[in-house]
């Protein structure tokens, strides 16, 4: 059966001599491992097709929970996110979640619409750490591990000292945290909540400093990797 969806490849990896696997995730089936024969060959002209961060109308060939590639009508190459080592880990931060914590198979057509929007303010020079903090938030949310700044995810009481409880999988007062409960600057816990529900067009009228925003991404890297795993492309743009 041949089927049609629109993708972004989060990454391709090289199988036997010409091929490649293809992880790609799509609109209406969700995350999906595509075979594409052939296409390491020299000339071979669906190359691109491959290429990270590609967004295209897909042609597939499915057979039971297999794909194989057929033809690729490519929509955007998203190019220039490779152009920038900032952008480019904070475009692999985002593909990341999905290859790392998205199960196969389920299409969540709010976090394909959200992953494009990503990806496109990144590609018009969105700034990256701000960009991929808003994502992670986003994210977060959709999985069903929100983070709510302003008030105890114990009691509700909203004090002025705040403490991220991994255990507990929020953000607690200083009369419910635990001894091994992470402090949260309240300069950390504005950021979140302004990025939050931030549209992407607007964030570069923000005005915050690289070193608060990285406080805020080393915040959700350490929750993160308490929930999932940790994101190695998130740590890397956190030592930049």
């Amino acid at each position: 059966m041949d089927v049609t969806t629109k993708g972004i490849v989060l990454k391709s990896t090289d199988y036997k001599e010409n091929d490649k696997q293809i992880l790609l995730y799509t609109l209406d089936y969700g995350k999906v491992t595509v075979h594409a024969k052939g296409i390491r060959k020299n000339g071979a002209k669906l190359k691109f097709a491959a290429d990270q961060f590609c967004f295209g109308q897909y042609e597939l060939s499915q057979t039971a929970d297999r794909f194989t590639l057929k033809t690729c009508d490519q929509l955007e190459s998203f190019y220039s996110l490779r152009e920038d080592i900032l952008t480019y880990y904070a475009a692999c931060t985002v593909a990341e979640c999905l290859a790392n914590y998205v199960a196969e198979g389920q299409a969540e057509p709010t976090v394909f619409v959200e992953t494009l929007k990503v990806f496109s303010a990144l590609s018009d020079g969105s700034e990256p750490l701000i960009t991929a903090l808003r994502y992670l938030l986003f994210f977060l949310q959709a999985q069903g591990l929100d983070l709510q700044m302003d008030s105890c995810c114990v009691c509700g009481e909203s004090g002025k000292k705040r403490f991220l409880d991994l255990q507990r999988g929020g953000i607690v007062c200083d009369g419910c945290h635990l001894p091994e409960s992470l402090p949260v600057s309240a300069r950390t816990a504005a950021i979140c909540k302004i990025v939050k529900t931030m549209p992407y067009d607007k964030l570069k009228n923000l005005n915050f400093t690289r070193d608060s925003l990285k406080d805020s991404l080393q915040l959700l890297y350490r929750y993160v990797s308490h929930c999932f795993s940790p994101l190695r492309s998130l740590n890397e743009l956190l030592k930049m």
